[in-house]
């Protein structure tokens, strides 16, 4: 085992209420030798050494100047950790990761199986520069911006960053041309048709038949991929998208609850609370605080 990559893949940082960070101790790098599903997302530039990181059944390769992407739920090991291996790198949680994303416009599907496969950018030695001036953005908001206005302040940058990774995916000629297994294309359509249809009630069995196979294959194929259920699949992106709604103050709770094929406000309120713990109304009153005024 490599001395400078833990080999617990939970880091030292407290856990309570953690949700970003930026760091260059490799002591809280929460990727090891052995596969295991990130909780967050991670984001960051090499600047020496090199490693081997492998997201499922693709490895990458890891030296100076080159940027990881990692998204929450990838199945991620490390291995071929040279001595001298260092990154500047920055950890959001899943829920923060998962807020950030919901103000975006809508991804298309893709976007997540394509990012498995292109985690490490090809490497260019002046994104290193430019990477640890990003994060020491981050870092100064994460230390002096109020605590009522610290998460939004940090999530504004986040999403530039993403935004401009997902640029690049749609602009990217191998985004397109990606070669999927069969179970990538089923998963990759089963995706899509939550994202399109965005209905929490639906059965596991509506989107097999849709799909011309069984329910019990597709519980599997999703499960063998994502290492996540199909009604996990179905909450989280359910959940991302109430609180883009939510962002959005002309719509009432009624409206959303419609638009999202809830039978009715109640149902919609116990589920959202059910995921996050506060109501909807509660969510949105949070959101409208630390949004600046027009």
């Amino acid at each position: 085992m490599n001395q400078n990559i833990k080999q617990n893949t939970q880091s030292n940082e407290p856990k309570e209420n953690w949700e970003f960070g930026v760091y260059t101790n490799m002591d809280n790098f929460p990727i090891s030798e052995q596969p295991d599903y990130l909780k967050e997302g991670i984001g960051g530039v090499c600047t020496a050494g090199s490693a081997i990181v492998q997201v499922a059944d693709t490895p990458s390769e890891l030296v100076p100047g080159g940027i990881l992407i990692l998204f929450p739920w990838q199945l991620v090991s490390i291995r071929a950790v040279s001595p001298d291996f260092r990154m500047t790198f920055f950890r959001v949680s899943q829920e923060m990761f998962s807020d950030t994303l919901s103000s975006l416009w809508v991804l298309r599907s893709g976007f997540f199986f394509f990012m498995r496969k292109k985690v490490v950018t090809k490497p260019n030695e002046s994104y290193i520069a430019r990477f640890q001036y990003f994060c020491n953005l981050l870092d100064y908001r994460q230390k002096h911006v109020p605590l009522n206005y610290r998460k939004e302040s940090i999530m504004q940058l986040l999403r530039v960053f993403y935004w401009d990774v997902y640029i690049g995916y749609a602009n990217d000629p191998a985004g397109k041309n990606t070669q999927y297994t069969r179970k990538e294309e089923l998963a990759f359509k089963f995706l899509r048709m939550i994202i399109d249809e965005h209905s929490p009630n639906k059965e596991i069995g509506y989107y097999a038949e849709r799909l011309n196979i069984t329910p019990k294959y597709l519980t599997n194929l999703v499960r063998s991929i994502s290492g996540h259920s199909a009604h996990d699949w179905i909450v989280r992106y359910t959940i991302i998208e109430i609180k883009a709604l939510l962002r959005e103050p002309s719509m009432d709770l009624k409206t959303i609850a419609d638009r999202l094929n809830f039978p009715d406000l109640p149902t919609f309120s116990r589920f959202f609370r059910h995921y996050t713990g506060m109501t909807p109304s509660k969510y949105r009153k949070i959101i409208q605080a630390i949004q600046p005024e027009t």
